[in-house]
């Protein structure tokens, strides 16, 4: 595989630190998630909580760097499931996974094959040049994907679809279209996934408590998780140049925190509140 030379661009850099700054503070209600689903009634769950948290992160960086294809391919399998049915309506059956997949499959499938060239640079940087296996892995995910929107059509009156979701999918597909893709991710990733999960998941959260402590507790897991970044990108900056170190930290990290993240919310929250 040769490897490819590009750049980053200015906007590449805007659309990182928004991902690192504005789109990770949504994952920084899963504390105050954890509260309202009784695991941290006192000291010893609360230091509990925070444990498992930190070695499912820890377990995901280490598996990166022992196996960083496998895991990168994983990690785009769950953030399409993750994006789709995390902006879908809850519901516990075939059909809901089936829309996920198309959904979350138009953002991450679509933003890779829209930009292979660029997209490429991304993956040689985040798992070496040994890039193959994850070609093929992504051919058979966009592949499934056209499948599964034929399913959908032929189950298509099984589907209530509001003409709000209709301009969301058009909104979407223009940003993916005409963006680069740095910037289409950032921008779904912060105004259109991050918006949905705080305005699905706050209403439940302030039955449990109040705004101020909600609040607090974002603002709490929002500074620990810039300071992880933080401190991956000093270790990683003595081994890379500042671009490479930048998408690492801020795409690795996103992985760290996404397992977890969907653990809690969507194997959770999500199916207990059925939001």
């Amino acid at each position: 595989t040769v490897m490819i030379n590009l750049s980053l661009n200015w906007w590449d850099y805007i659309a990182l630190f928004s991902i690192i700054f504005i789109g990770i503070p949504h994952g920084a209600l899963d504390g105050a998630i954890a509260i309202t689903l009784g695991y941290t009634k006192n000291l010893t769950q609360k230091l509990y909580f925070i444990i498992i948290y930190l070695v499912v992160s820890l377990v995901v960086i280490i598996l990166w760097y022992l196996f960083p294809v496998i895991t990168l391919i994983l990690f785009l399998l769950t953030s399409i499931f993750h994006f789709g049915c995390g902006d879908l309506g809850w519901k516990k059956d075939k059909l809901y996974f089936v829309c996920g997949y198309v959904h979350g499959g138009l953002v991450v499938l679509g933003i890779i094959f829209l930009n292979k060239v660029e997209v490429s640079y991304f993956f040689e940087i985040l798992s070496g040049n040994q890039l193959s296996m994850l070609w093929v892995c992504l051919h058979i995910a966009i592949f499934l994907w056209f499948i599964s929107i034929v399913y959908i059509s032929l189950n298509y009156d099984k589907i209530r679809v509001s003409s709000y979701y209709i301009k969301l999918l058009m909104l979407i597909s223009i940003i993916i279209i005409l963006l680069p893709p740095l910037p289409a991710f950032a921008i779904y990733f912060c105004l259109i996934h991050s918006v949905h999960h705080v305005k699905r998941i706050v209403p439940i959260l302030l039955n449990f408590m109040e705004k101020q402590k909600v609040i607090f507790l974002m603002i709490i897991f929002s500074l620990f998780s810039w300071f992880g970044c933080g401190i991956g990108f000093y270790f990683l900056s003595n081994l890379n140049t500042y671009p490479d170190t930048i998408i690492k930290v801020t795409f690795i990290g996103l992985a760290a925190l996404t397992f977890p993240h969907m653990i809690l919310v969507d194997g959770i929250f999500r199916s207990k509140f059925e939001i």
